[in-house]
This record gives C-alpha cells, sequence and structure tokens, in this order.
C-alpha cells in the first residue's frame, strides 16, 4: 500500500491517493496500454461508419478512451472494423430479431472474439445450399 499524487493537468488539479499493491499494479498496468494507444487510426470516421452502416442498433455518442481501445483492439487482431459494421447490419439476430429482443452494440460487435464469430458468418442468415435439379437418374452428376 502506498500513497501517491495525480496530477490532472488538464484541470490543474492533484489528487492525493491511497493504493493497494494489486490497485497500483492495475493503474500501471492502464498507463502502458493507454501510451500504446494507435494514432494512425481515424477513430471517428470508424465510429461514423458505424452510425451510418448499423442503423438499426443504437448510434454511437462519444467516443471515449475505452471505445478507442476495443477499436484499436478489434484492428491490432486483424480484423476491419467496415466489414464487421456491414455483416452486423444484414445479421437479424445480432439486429434484435431473437428471442430476447438483444440487440448488438459497437463495443460488443468489435470485440475480437465476437468480430470473429461475425466475420466467419455465425450470425448471418441461413440461406440453403442449391439443389441439383432430381431427373431420376442418381448417376447423371457422375457421367
Amino acid at each position: 500500500m502506498g500513497k501517491f499524487k495525480l496530477h490532472d493537468l488538464e484541470h490543474d488539479t492533484v489528487l492525493d491517493l491511497e493504493l493497494t499493491d494489486e490497485q497500483f499494479s492495475e493503474l500501471k498496468k492502464f498507463l502502458k496500454d493507454l501510451k500504446k494507444l494507435p494514432a494512425n487510426i481515424d477513430y471517428r470516421f470508424i465510429v461514423k461508419q458505424y452510425n451510418s452502416i448499423c442503423k438499426n442498433l443504437l448510434p454511437i455518442q462519444r467516443l471515449t478512451l475505452d471505445r478507442k481501445r476495443i477499436i484499436a483492439r478489434c484492428i491490432k487482431a486483424g480484423f476491419d472494423p467496415i466489414e464487421i459494421f456491414q455483416k452486423t447490419a444484414q445479421s437479424s439476430f445480432l439486429n434484435g430479431k431473437n428471442k430476447e429482443n438483444w440487440h448488438a452494440n459497437f463495443d460488443w460487435i468489435l470485440e475480437p472474439k465476437h468480430a470473429l464469430k461475425i466475420v466467419e458468418g455465425n450470425y448471418s442468415p441461413i440461406t440453403p445450399a442449391p439443389s441439383a435439379p432430381i431427373t431420376g437418374n442418381p448417376f447423371d452428376e457422375y457421367g
């Protein structure tokens, strides 16, 4: 346990904190992750795309630091957020047509474990495979 001073430069204030070792470790990890936030991502563009593509889901009104982290983690995992939004918009399940009337949201769909399922089509509408015409002879397809 230790006492720390937190300087808020934006508001010109100092906050005295008393943290356990565990809390201090979490704070260090948080600050380290904060520094890793990629600057080459156009976060506002991604939010605008979500709001224009996923019209049946609640729109994003605030681009928070947590949301920037979610976007960065998704991109770092190799996903294209626009592709995820397009597939989400096509999914009746993710848009509330399910037993619980549950709707996905921005934060949920960009989590890499959910993005993978969306991209792989787990929430896509099921379309039956085209069947071969019935000719009466089961060997017609084999020449």
